[in-house]
């Protein structure tokens, strides 16, 4: 029975990403109640699991037999552009900032979608960011984009829906190929499905890549440097 666990990731990808209170509130649960679902100390009446089911838009037999999270195909899901996210929560009902170490980096392609490799993220605080939007953080390496060192840390912001982005925006690009990129992106996603990505150092040349290689994006939200940045 996978219920307790995939009512956390449920609720964790929802395009609202309710907390508990908020989940509860729209259903008519007690919050009390969803936490002991949560945490495996309770089970839902049929009805209740019926509630759940139509708020996720999942069968109920998956909801209780099929491990969601392992599913990164997203079938189950009715919304075609609805992506995925695996994040975690803290005590605080609020999702994490996890930081993707160096030497993470370069699984991250794979683990992005497996909810044991994010769990096992270290995360952080940066109190300064928006508690409505979701962050994570990478270590940024090459010399692409100047003054960004190598060495610094940058944090991205969560973006679901790329077709939105403008051209112009400076966004890490995670892809099958290359990995973490941080790049500034010209987007002809609608037109001619691909994103065009552009290095602040001009010894690169642009390059494009497609939609389908395209695994995740995050706007460049800032970043820290033990150093203070040279032009």
């Amino acid at each position: 029975m996978y219920f307790a666990q995939n009512l956390i990731f449920l609720r964790s990808q929802h395009q609202e990403r309710p907390s508990q209170q908020k989940l509860a509130d729209t259903l008519g649960f007690k919050k009390s109640t969803l936490a002991a679902w949560e945490s495996g100390r309770a089970k839902p009446s049929f009805e209740d699991l019926l509630r759940l089911a139509e708020y996720f838009q999942v069968s109920t037999d998956d909801l209780l037999k099929q491990n969601l999270a392992e599913r990164r195909a997203k079938p189950w899901l009715k919304e075609d552009n609805l992506r995925v996210l695996v994040t975690t929560v803290g005590h605080d009902e609020r999702e994490n900032i996890e930081y993707v170490p160096v030497k993470a980096i370069g699984g991250y392609p794979e683990g992005y979608g497996d909810v044991e490799y994010v769990a096992k993220l270290p995360v952080i605080s940066l109190p300064f960011l928006s508690n409505d939007r979701k962050y994570r953080a990478f270590p940024y390496e090459g010399d692409s984009m100047p003054p960004m060192r190598e060495g610094a840390v940058v944090f991205g912001e969560y973006i679901e829906y790329w077709e939105k982005i403008k051209s112009g925006t400076i966004c890490l690009v995670v892809t099958k190929d290359e990995g973490v990129v941080l790049k500034k992106i010209f987007n002809y996603l609608e037109e001619k499905g691909v994103l065009v990505l552009k290095s602040l150092n001009e010894r690169y040349a642009p390059y494009p890549v497609r939609r389908e290689d395209i695994l995740e994006m995050w706007l460049f939200a800032g970043f820290f440097d033990r150093e203070f940045p040279v032009s």
